[in-house]
Protein backbone atom coordinates (compact mmCIF):
# COMPACT_ATOMS: atom_id res chain seq x y z
CA UNK A 1 0.00 0.00 0.00
CA UNK A 2 1.37 3.45 -1.18
CA UNK A 3 2.17 5.82 2.06
CA UNK A 4 0.20 9.07 1.67
CA UNK A 5 2.03 12.30 1.84
CA UNK A 6 1.44 14.84 4.38
CA UNK A 7 0.88 18.17 2.41
CA UNK A 8 2.40 21.50 3.46
CA UNK A 9 -0.58 22.78 4.59
CA UNK A 10 -0.66 20.12 7.40
CA UNK A 11 3.04 19.75 8.17
CA UNK A 12 3.05 23.48 8.85
CA UNK A 13 -0.51 23.00 10.97
CA UNK A 14 1.36 20.34 12.89
CA UNK A 15 4.33 22.28 13.47
CA UNK A 16 2.57 25.61 14.62
CA UNK A 17 0.43 23.41 17.25
CA UNK A 18 3.34 22.29 18.71
CA UNK A 19 4.97 25.61 18.98
CA UNK A 20 2.07 27.00 20.73
CA UNK A 21 2.04 24.36 23.03
CA UNK A 22 5.18 24.75 24.06
CA UNK A 23 5.63 28.51 24.04
CA UNK A 24 2.29 30.20 24.16
CA UNK A 25 1.99 31.83 21.11
CA UNK A 26 1.61 31.54 17.40
CA UNK A 27 4.36 31.80 14.94
CA UNK A 28 5.12 34.56 12.85
CA UNK A 29 7.61 33.35 10.32
CA UNK A 30 8.09 29.45 8.64
CA UNK A 31 10.33 28.41 6.25
CA UNK A 32 10.10 25.22 4.18
CA UNK A 33 12.35 23.29 1.67
CA UNK A 34 11.59 19.75 0.07
CA UNK A 35 13.74 16.71 0.01
CA UNK A 36 14.62 14.92 -3.48
CA UNK A 37 14.97 11.71 -5.33
CA UNK A 38 17.92 11.47 -7.63
CA UNK A 39 16.99 9.60 -11.25
CA UNK A 40 20.62 8.87 -12.29
CA UNK A 41 23.70 10.10 -11.77
CA UNK A 42 24.70 8.45 -8.09
CA UNK A 43 28.62 9.76 -6.79
CA UNK A 44 28.87 11.85 -9.70
CA UNK A 45 28.53 15.90 -7.87
CA UNK A 46 31.67 15.26 -5.69
CA UNK A 47 33.41 14.62 -8.90
CA UNK A 48 31.89 17.77 -11.02
CA UNK A 49 29.46 15.47 -13.28
CA UNK A 50 26.04 15.78 -14.12
CA UNK A 51 23.54 14.59 -12.32
CA UNK A 52 19.40 14.16 -12.50
CA UNK A 53 17.50 14.62 -9.34
CA UNK A 54 14.02 16.42 -8.75
CA UNK A 55 12.91 17.48 -6.22
CA UNK A 56 9.97 15.67 -3.66
CA UNK A 57 6.38 16.21 -2.24
CA UNK A 58 8.46 15.30 0.89
CA UNK A 59 8.67 18.54 2.72
CA UNK A 60 10.60 19.92 5.62
CA UNK A 61 8.94 23.10 7.13
CA UNK A 62 10.31 25.50 10.09
CA UNK A 63 7.68 27.55 12.03
CA UNK A 64 8.99 30.06 15.09
CA UNK A 65 9.15 34.27 16.15
CA UNK A 66 12.34 36.04 17.16
CA UNK A 67 12.87 35.92 21.00
CA UNK A 68 12.91 39.27 23.01
CA UNK A 69 15.74 37.68 25.30
CA UNK A 70 18.07 36.46 22.35
CA UNK A 71 18.23 33.06 23.02
CA UNK A 72 17.45 30.68 20.89
CA UNK A 73 15.55 27.41 21.15
CA UNK A 74 15.37 24.54 19.08
CA UNK A 75 12.09 21.81 18.93
CA UNK A 76 12.03 18.87 16.27
CA UNK A 77 8.53 17.02 16.42
CA UNK A 78 10.86 14.11 14.52
CA UNK A 79 10.11 10.85 16.36
CA UNK A 80 13.18 9.42 14.97
CA UNK A 81 15.55 12.09 15.78
CA UNK A 82 18.03 11.43 18.32
CA UNK A 83 17.18 12.78 22.12
CA UNK A 84 17.04 15.67 23.08
CA UNK A 85 14.60 16.67 20.96
CA UNK A 86 14.43 20.48 22.41
CA UNK A 87 18.13 22.48 22.61
CA UNK A 88 18.74 25.99 24.17
CA UNK A 89 21.93 27.76 23.19
CA UNK A 90 22.71 31.19 24.37
CA UNK A 91 25.47 32.27 22.01
CA UNK A 92 26.32 35.69 23.81
CA UNK A 93 27.76 33.30 26.47
CA UNK A 94 29.48 30.57 24.74
CA UNK A 95 31.80 30.90 21.33
CA UNK A 96 31.41 27.65 20.69
CA UNK A 97 27.55 27.16 21.12
CA UNK A 98 27.99 26.99 16.99
CA UNK A 99 29.91 24.13 17.14
CA UNK A 100 28.84 20.50 15.88
CA UNK A 101 27.58 17.86 18.60
CA UNK A 102 25.15 16.10 20.41
CA UNK A 103 22.21 15.49 19.67
CA UNK A 104 23.41 14.88 15.85
CA UNK A 105 20.06 16.87 14.37
CA UNK A 106 20.80 20.43 15.72
CA UNK A 107 24.87 20.36 14.23
CA UNK A 108 22.51 20.41 10.77
CA UNK A 109 21.45 23.58 12.20
CA UNK A 110 24.47 25.08 13.88
CA UNK A 111 25.93 24.77 10.58
CA UNK A 112 22.92 26.70 8.60
CA UNK A 113 23.38 29.47 11.36
CA UNK A 114 27.35 29.13 11.10
CA UNK A 115 27.69 29.99 7.59
CA UNK A 116 24.59 32.30 7.24
CA UNK A 117 25.26 34.68 4.67
CA UNK A 118 23.59 37.79 6.74
CA UNK A 119 25.18 36.45 10.46
CA UNK A 120 24.72 37.16 13.22
CA UNK A 121 21.35 35.67 14.11
CA UNK A 122 18.94 37.46 16.32
CA UNK A 123 17.80 34.77 19.04
CA UNK A 124 14.41 32.91 18.17
CA UNK A 125 12.44 30.09 18.98
CA UNK A 126 11.65 27.07 16.33
CA UNK A 127 9.70 23.81 15.52
CA UNK A 128 11.03 21.70 12.66
CA UNK A 129 8.48 19.65 11.44
CA UNK A 130 9.34 16.75 8.15
CA UNK A 131 7.85 14.46 6.38
CA UNK A 132 11.22 13.91 4.70
CA UNK A 133 12.63 9.37 5.81
CA UNK A 134 15.19 10.36 8.10
CA UNK A 135 18.38 7.95 6.58
CA UNK A 136 15.90 7.10 3.47
CA UNK A 137 18.18 8.82 1.12
CA UNK A 138 15.88 11.31 0.17
CA UNK A 139 18.34 14.35 1.48
CA UNK A 140 16.19 14.94 4.70
CA UNK A 141 19.90 17.01 5.77
CA UNK A 142 19.79 19.18 3.18
CA UNK A 143 15.73 19.91 3.45
CA UNK A 144 16.52 20.55 6.83
CA UNK A 145 19.02 22.97 5.80
CA UNK A 146 17.54 24.47 3.51
CA UNK A 147 14.11 25.05 5.66
CA UNK A 148 16.44 26.65 7.84
CA UNK A 149 17.88 29.22 5.72
CA UNK A 150 14.76 30.46 4.25
CA UNK A 151 13.74 30.29 7.88
CA UNK A 152 16.64 32.91 8.68
CA UNK A 153 15.76 34.79 6.04
CA UNK A 154 12.59 35.46 7.25
CA UNK A 155 14.21 36.37 10.64
CA UNK A 156 16.59 38.79 9.03
CA UNK A 157 17.27 38.50 5.32
CA UNK A 158 20.37 38.54 3.45
CA UNK A 159 20.58 39.33 -0.68
CA UNK A 160 18.20 36.51 -1.72
CA UNK A 161 20.74 35.15 -3.81
CA UNK A 162 19.65 31.42 -4.42
CA UNK A 163 22.86 29.97 -5.57
CA UNK A 164 25.10 31.48 -2.68
CA UNK A 165 22.02 29.76 -0.18
CA UNK A 166 23.03 26.63 -1.61
CA UNK A 167 26.05 26.57 -1.62
CA UNK A 168 25.90 28.12 2.07
CA UNK A 169 23.84 24.93 3.68
CA UNK A 170 26.39 22.63 1.48
CA UNK A 171 28.95 24.17 3.86
CA UNK A 172 27.33 23.40 6.64
CA UNK A 173 26.49 20.30 5.78
CA UNK A 174 30.47 19.69 5.60
CA UNK A 175 31.75 21.57 8.72
CA UNK A 176 28.81 20.73 11.04
CA UNK A 177 27.82 17.00 10.04
CA UNK A 178 31.11 15.43 8.75
CA UNK A 179 29.76 14.53 5.18
CA UNK A 180 31.88 16.17 2.24
CA UNK A 181 28.92 16.26 0.21
CA UNK A 182 28.46 17.38 -3.43
CA UNK A 183 26.06 20.14 -4.11
CA UNK A 184 23.51 18.71 -5.65
CA UNK A 185 21.53 17.92 -2.56
CA UNK A 186 20.86 21.38 -1.90
CA UNK A 187 20.99 22.72 -5.32
CA UNK A 188 17.50 20.79 -6.28
CA UNK A 189 16.51 21.73 -2.85
CA UNK A 190 16.53 25.38 -3.41
CA UNK A 191 16.21 25.29 -7.40
CA UNK A 192 13.64 22.24 -7.92
CA UNK A 193 10.37 23.25 -9.78
CA UNK A 194 7.27 20.52 -9.43
CA UNK A 195 7.06 18.61 -12.64
CA UNK A 196 10.70 18.59 -13.99
CA UNK A 197 13.74 16.84 -13.08
CA UNK A 198 16.83 19.35 -12.75
CA UNK A 199 19.55 18.29 -15.28
CA UNK A 200 22.77 19.72 -12.92
CA UNK A 201 26.03 20.00 -14.37
CA UNK A 202 28.32 20.33 -10.91
CA UNK A 203 31.25 22.09 -12.21
CA UNK A 204 29.51 24.51 -13.79
CA UNK A 205 26.74 25.10 -11.61
CA UNK A 206 23.88 25.10 -14.56
CA UNK A 207 20.95 23.33 -14.30
CA UNK A 208 18.34 22.34 -17.02
CA UNK A 209 14.98 21.82 -16.49
CA UNK A 210 13.65 18.10 -17.82
CA UNK A 211 9.85 18.35 -17.95
CA UNK A 212 8.99 15.17 -16.45
CA UNK A 213 4.80 15.48 -16.18
CA UNK A 214 3.49 12.80 -18.71
CA UNK A 215 0.19 11.24 -16.85
CA UNK A 216 0.75 7.99 -17.92
CA UNK A 217 4.24 7.80 -16.57
CA UNK A 218 5.05 7.65 -12.36
CA UNK A 219 8.49 7.69 -10.11
CA UNK A 220 7.77 5.13 -7.40
CA UNK A 221 10.02 5.44 -4.55
CA UNK A 222 10.42 2.38 -2.07
CA UNK A 223 12.14 2.23 1.29
CA UNK A 224 14.25 -0.39 2.40
CA UNK A 225 14.11 0.38 5.80
CA UNK A 226 17.75 -0.15 6.24
CA UNK A 227 18.78 2.98 7.79
CA UNK A 228 21.96 4.48 6.82
CA UNK A 229 24.32 7.55 8.48
CA UNK A 230 26.56 9.11 5.31
CA UNK A 231 28.62 10.50 8.39
CA UNK A 232 29.39 7.11 9.47
CA UNK A 233 29.69 5.38 6.57
CA UNK A 234 31.89 4.50 3.75
CA UNK A 235 30.80 7.69 1.86
CA UNK A 236 33.88 10.05 2.98
CA UNK A 237 36.31 6.69 1.83
CA UNK A 238 34.34 6.93 -1.42
CA UNK A 239 35.25 10.51 -2.29
CA UNK A 240 38.80 9.94 -1.32
CA UNK A 241 39.47 7.10 -3.35
CA UNK A 242 37.52 9.38 -5.95
CA UNK A 243 40.13 12.23 -5.94
CA UNK A 244 43.10 9.44 -5.90
CA UNK A 245 42.05 8.15 -8.74
CA UNK A 246 41.53 11.57 -10.47
CA UNK A 247 45.60 12.40 -8.93
CA UNK A 248 47.06 9.68 -9.81
CA UNK A 249 45.53 10.84 -13.79
CA UNK A 250 46.88 14.11 -13.49
CA UNK A 251 43.58 15.57 -13.28
CA UNK A 252 41.44 17.78 -10.88
CA UNK A 253 38.58 15.71 -11.12
CA UNK A 254 36.74 12.31 -12.73
CA UNK A 255 34.90 14.71 -14.85
CA UNK A 256 37.85 15.39 -16.84
CA UNK A 257 38.71 11.53 -17.53
CA UNK A 258 37.96 9.89 -19.99
CA UNK A 259 37.40 5.88 -20.16
CA UNK A 260 40.09 5.79 -22.40
CA UNK A 261 42.09 7.45 -20.16
CA UNK A 262 41.05 5.18 -17.20
CA UNK A 263 41.93 2.45 -19.49
CA UNK A 264 45.41 3.25 -20.58
CA UNK A 265 46.23 4.38 -16.86
CA UNK A 266 45.32 1.01 -15.12
CA UNK A 267 48.33 -0.62 -14.61
CA UNK A 268 49.10 2.29 -12.66
CA UNK A 269 45.80 2.10 -10.17
CA UNK A 270 44.98 -0.87 -7.91
CA UNK A 271 41.84 -2.56 -8.77
CA UNK A 272 39.02 -0.92 -6.15
CA UNK A 273 40.45 2.99 -6.91
CA UNK A 274 39.82 1.73 -11.06
CA UNK A 275 36.66 0.17 -10.85
CA UNK A 276 35.42 3.62 -8.43
CA UNK A 277 36.95 5.57 -10.73
CA UNK A 278 35.63 3.70 -14.01
CA UNK A 279 31.63 3.62 -11.84
CA UNK A 280 32.12 7.89 -11.49
CA UNK A 281 33.14 8.28 -15.32
CA UNK A 282 30.70 5.65 -17.39
CA UNK A 283 27.61 7.56 -15.16
CA UNK A 284 28.35 11.10 -16.21
CA UNK A 285 27.87 9.74 -19.28
CA UNK A 286 24.89 7.45 -18.51
CA UNK A 287 23.19 10.81 -16.90
CA UNK A 288 23.81 12.87 -20.18
CA UNK A 289 22.23 10.41 -21.92
CA UNK A 290 19.20 9.45 -19.61
CA UNK A 291 18.38 13.45 -19.69
CA UNK A 292 18.04 13.26 -23.19
CA UNK A 293 16.00 10.04 -23.24
CA UNK A 294 13.91 12.08 -21.01
CA UNK A 295 13.38 14.62 -22.66
CA UNK A 296 12.70 12.45 -25.67
CA UNK A 297 9.79 10.52 -23.74
CA UNK A 298 12.27 7.44 -24.93
CA UNK A 299 11.73 5.64 -21.01
CA UNK A 300 12.89 2.02 -22.07
CA UNK A 301 16.41 3.95 -22.62
CA UNK A 302 16.10 5.52 -19.02
CA UNK A 303 14.66 2.86 -17.79
CA UNK A 304 17.89 0.49 -19.09
CA UNK A 305 19.97 3.48 -17.90
CA UNK A 306 18.73 3.05 -14.66
CA UNK A 307 19.27 -0.80 -14.42
CA UNK A 308 22.94 -0.19 -15.44
CA UNK A 309 23.56 2.58 -13.11
CA UNK A 310 22.49 -0.03 -10.39
CA UNK A 311 24.86 -2.50 -11.29
CA UNK A 312 27.44 -0.17 -11.30
CA UNK A 313 26.43 1.26 -7.74
CA UNK A 314 26.37 -2.16 -6.49
CA UNK A 315 29.49 -4.03 -8.28
CA UNK A 316 32.08 -1.25 -9.10
CA UNK A 317 31.42 1.51 -6.45
CA UNK A 318 29.94 -1.35 -3.58
CA UNK A 319 27.30 1.00 -2.13
CA UNK A 320 24.13 -1.29 -2.61
CA UNK A 321 22.99 -3.70 -0.33
CA UNK A 322 21.37 -6.64 -0.40
CA UNK A 323 17.87 -5.13 0.53
CA UNK A 324 18.04 -2.41 -2.34
CA UNK A 325 19.17 -5.27 -4.86
CA UNK A 326 15.86 -7.22 -3.91
CA UNK A 327 13.79 -4.50 -4.53
CA UNK A 328 15.21 -3.43 -7.47
CA UNK A 329 15.14 -6.87 -8.72
CA UNK A 330 11.22 -7.75 -7.47
CA UNK A 331 10.45 -4.24 -9.33
CA UNK A 332 12.18 -5.49 -12.55
CA UNK A 333 10.16 -8.77 -12.57
CA UNK A 334 6.78 -6.72 -12.89
CA UNK A 335 5.42 -5.84 -16.50
CA UNK A 336 4.87 -1.98 -16.79
CA UNK A 337 8.43 -1.06 -15.42
CA UNK A 338 10.94 0.60 -17.63
CA UNK A 339 13.71 1.06 -14.90
CA UNK A 340 14.66 1.00 -11.01
CA UNK A 341 17.56 1.59 -8.96
CA UNK A 342 18.93 2.59 -5.45
CA UNK A 343 19.13 6.05 -4.80
CA UNK A 344 21.33 8.36 -2.75
CA UNK A 345 24.38 8.00 -0.91
CA UNK A 346 23.91 3.82 -0.51
CA UNK A 347 24.40 1.34 2.20
CA UNK A 348 20.26 1.20 2.63
CA UNK A 349 17.67 3.69 1.96
CA UNK A 350 15.37 3.89 -1.14
CA UNK A 351 15.21 2.90 -5.00
CA UNK A 352 13.54 4.80 -7.03
CA UNK A 353 11.34 3.23 -10.21
CA UNK A 354 10.27 4.38 -13.28
CA UNK A 355 7.19 2.75 -14.80
CA UNK A 356 3.49 2.89 -16.14
CA UNK A 357 1.02 4.39 -14.55
CA UNK A 358 -1.03 1.19 -14.34
CA UNK A 359 1.77 -1.26 -13.36
CA UNK A 360 2.14 0.98 -10.05
CA UNK A 361 -0.29 -1.11 -7.67
CA UNK A 362 0.96 -4.65 -8.97
CA UNK A 363 4.88 -3.14 -8.18
CA UNK A 364 3.94 -2.01 -4.37
CA UNK A 365 1.76 -5.24 -3.93
CA UNK A 366 5.25 -7.48 -5.46
CA UNK A 367 7.54 -5.72 -3.52
CA UNK A 368 5.89 -6.36 -0.29
CA UNK A 369 7.28 -9.85 -0.46
CA UNK A 370 10.48 -9.09 2.62
CA UNK A 371 13.18 -10.44 2.73
CA UNK A 372 14.22 -11.23 6.30
CA UNK A 373 17.72 -11.82 7.65
CA UNK A 374 18.09 -13.62 11.21
CA UNK A 375 20.64 -15.48 12.94
CA UNK A 376 19.36 -19.05 14.24
CA UNK A 377 21.22 -20.23 17.64
CA UNK A 378 22.41 -23.46 18.21
CA UNK A 379 24.25 -22.95 21.31
CA UNK A 380 26.42 -20.58 23.32
CA UNK A 381 28.51 -19.10 20.91
CA UNK A 382 27.27 -20.59 18.22
CA UNK A 383 24.91 -18.83 15.25
CA UNK A 384 24.08 -19.69 11.58
CA UNK A 385 22.54 -16.76 9.85
CA UNK A 386 19.32 -17.81 7.97
CA UNK A 387 17.28 -15.88 5.73
CA UNK A 388 13.07 -16.52 4.70
CA UNK A 389 10.69 -14.77 2.75
CA UNK A 390 8.46 -13.01 4.63
CA UNK A 391 4.65 -11.96 2.82
CA UNK A 392 3.41 -8.69 4.12
CA UNK A 393 -0.39 -8.48 3.51
CA UNK A 394 -2.17 -4.64 3.20
CA UNK A 395 -6.01 -4.26 2.85
CA UNK A 396 -7.12 -0.45 2.46
CA UNK A 397 -10.91 -0.97 3.17
CA UNK A 398 -13.29 2.53 2.27
CA UNK A 399 -17.07 2.17 3.38
CA UNK A 400 -19.67 4.71 3.40
CA UNK A 401 -22.06 2.74 5.41
CA UNK A 402 -20.22 2.59 9.12
CA UNK A 403 -22.26 0.22 10.57
CA UNK A 404 -20.69 -2.68 7.94
CA UNK A 405 -17.10 -1.14 9.40
CA UNK A 406 -18.01 -1.83 13.00
CA UNK A 407 -19.12 -5.27 11.94
CA UNK A 408 -15.86 -5.92 9.81
CA UNK A 409 -14.41 -5.02 13.15
CA UNK A 410 -15.90 -7.88 15.55
CA UNK A 411 -15.37 -10.24 13.06
CA UNK A 412 -11.46 -9.54 11.92
CA UNK A 413 -8.99 -9.36 14.58
CA UNK A 414 -4.89 -9.32 14.84
CA UNK A 415 -3.70 -12.35 16.96
CA UNK A 416 -0.77 -12.23 19.00
CA UNK A 417 2.29 -14.25 19.12
CA UNK A 418 1.07 -15.65 21.90
CA UNK A 419 -2.14 -16.23 20.85
CA UNK A 420 -3.71 -14.03 22.38
CA UNK A 421 -6.08 -12.01 20.59
CA UNK A 422 -7.26 -7.90 20.31
CA UNK A 423 -9.34 -6.54 18.33
CA UNK A 424 -8.47 -4.09 15.48
CA UNK A 425 -8.96 -0.41 16.19
CA UNK A 426 -11.71 0.88 13.64
CA UNK A 427 -11.93 4.29 12.53
CA UNK A 428 -15.63 5.11 12.13
CA UNK A 429 -14.91 8.52 11.86
CA UNK A 430 -13.01 8.37 8.51
CA UNK A 431 -15.14 5.13 7.03
CA UNK A 432 -11.87 3.50 6.40
CA UNK A 433 -10.44 0.20 7.86
CA UNK A 434 -6.54 -0.97 7.02
CA UNK A 435 -5.35 -3.79 8.14
CA UNK A 436 -1.31 -4.87 7.24
CA UNK A 437 -0.24 -8.79 8.79
CA UNK A 438 2.03 -11.40 8.22
CA UNK A 439 1.38 -14.82 8.35
CA UNK A 440 4.46 -17.14 9.70
CA UNK A 441 6.52 -18.79 7.77
CA UNK A 442 7.22 -22.36 8.43
CA UNK A 443 11.22 -21.64 7.92
CA UNK A 444 10.78 -18.46 10.48
CA UNK A 445 11.46 -19.57 14.09
CA UNK A 446 8.90 -18.41 16.56
CA UNK A 447 11.27 -16.12 18.54
CA UNK A 448 12.30 -14.36 15.59
CA UNK A 449 8.75 -13.55 14.28
CA UNK A 450 7.55 -12.38 17.72
CA UNK A 451 11.65 -10.07 17.26
CA UNK A 452 9.94 -8.43 14.25
CA UNK A 453 6.52 -7.51 15.76
CA UNK A 454 4.55 -9.29 13.32
CA UNK A 455 1.31 -9.89 14.21
CA UNK A 456 -1.05 -12.15 12.49
CA UNK A 457 -5.20 -11.95 11.30
CA UNK A 458 -7.66 -14.09 12.58
CA UNK A 459 -11.61 -14.19 11.63
CA UNK A 460 -14.29 -15.38 13.87
CA UNK A 461 -16.45 -17.58 11.91
CA UNK A 462 -17.71 -21.12 13.07
CA UNK A 463 -19.06 -22.06 9.70
CA UNK A 464 -15.52 -21.41 8.02
CA UNK A 465 -13.86 -24.78 7.00
CA UNK A 466 -9.89 -25.52 7.49
CA UNK A 467 -8.27 -25.75 4.73
CA UNK A 468 -4.61 -24.92 3.48
CA UNK A 469 -5.32 -21.36 3.17
CA UNK A 470 -7.63 -21.04 6.47
CA UNK A 471 -6.42 -22.55 9.63
CA UNK A 472 -8.26 -23.27 12.86
CA UNK A 473 -6.76 -21.68 15.67
CA UNK A 474 -9.20 -22.40 18.64
CA UNK A 475 -12.74 -22.81 18.71
CA UNK A 476 -14.29 -19.81 16.59
CA UNK A 477 -10.89 -18.84 15.19
CA UNK A 478 -9.44 -19.18 12.14
CA UNK A 479 -6.04 -17.65 10.96
CA UNK A 480 -6.07 -15.52 7.39
CA UNK A 481 -3.01 -16.72 5.41
CA UNK A 482 -3.46 -14.66 2.56
CA UNK A 483 -5.11 -11.99 0.66
CA UNK A 484 -7.75 -15.06 -1.20
CA UNK A 485 -8.89 -16.08 1.86
CA UNK A 486 -9.46 -12.63 3.29
CA UNK A 487 -11.55 -11.92 0.51
CA UNK A 488 -13.69 -15.10 0.87
CA UNK A 489 -13.80 -14.42 4.21
CA UNK A 490 -14.77 -10.37 3.38
CA UNK A 491 -17.67 -11.50 0.51
CA UNK A 492 -19.30 -13.93 3.10
CA UNK A 493 -19.93 -10.76 5.48
CA UNK A 494 -21.09 -8.35 2.43
CA UNK A 495 -23.32 -10.65 0.65
CA UNK A 496 -25.08 -11.31 4.15
CA UNK A 497 -25.43 -7.67 4.50
CA UNK A 498 -27.17 -7.61 1.28
CA UNK A 499 -24.25 -6.44 -1.04
CA UNK A 500 -22.95 -7.27 -4.57
CA UNK A 501 -20.15 -7.46 -6.43
CA UNK A 502 -19.70 -4.66 -8.88
CA UNK A 503 -18.39 -7.11 -11.62
CA UNK A 504 -16.83 -3.60 -14.11
CA UNK A 505 -15.34 -1.49 -12.00
CA UNK A 506 -12.47 -2.09 -11.10
CA UNK A 507 -11.21 -4.59 -13.97
CA UNK A 508 -12.43 -8.01 -13.60
CA UNK A 509 -8.99 -9.01 -13.88
CA UNK A 510 -8.26 -7.03 -10.41
CA UNK A 511 -11.16 -8.61 -8.35
CA UNK A 512 -9.20 -12.18 -10.16
CA UNK A 513 -5.75 -11.30 -8.65
CA UNK A 514 -7.58 -9.88 -5.49
CA UNK A 515 -5.93 -6.74 -5.63
CA UNK A 516 -8.79 -3.89 -5.97
CA UNK A 517 -12.87 -5.36 -5.26
CA UNK A 518 -16.00 -3.00 -5.40
CA UNK A 519 -19.18 -3.66 -3.40
CA UNK A 520 -22.70 -2.33 -3.87
CA UNK A 521 -25.75 -1.94 -1.66
CA UNK A 522 -28.11 -4.46 -3.25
Amino acid sequence: MAARVPDVSELLGSARRLYGQVFGEEPTVAGCAPGRVNLIGEHTDYNHGFVLPMALPFLTVVVGSQSSDGRLTVITAAEEADEPRRVDLDLSGDPAALSPGSPRWVSYVKGVMKHYRAAPVPGFRAVVSSSVPLGGGLSSSASLEVAFYTFLQQLKPDDGDKLSKALACQQAEHTHAGVPCGIMDQFVSVFGREGHALLIDCRSLEATLVPLADPDLVVLITNSNVKHSLAGSEYPVRRRQCEEAASALGRDSLRNVSIKDLEEAKARLDDVTYRRARHVIEEIERTVQAAEALKRGSYKEFGKLMVESHTSLRDLYEVSCSELDELVSAAMDVEGVYGSRMTGGGFGGCTVTLLQAHAVHKVILHIQVRILHFNLRHGPENYELRTCSVRVFTVDLFCTWRAFLALLCERFSYSSSQGSIRSHPCSLRQNRLELEWVSKPDDLPQDQYDKQGYRGLTVTNPEATCSDDVVNMSRGLFEIKDLQSFVEELLKVSLAEGFLVDLVTPDPAKILNCTSLRLVKG
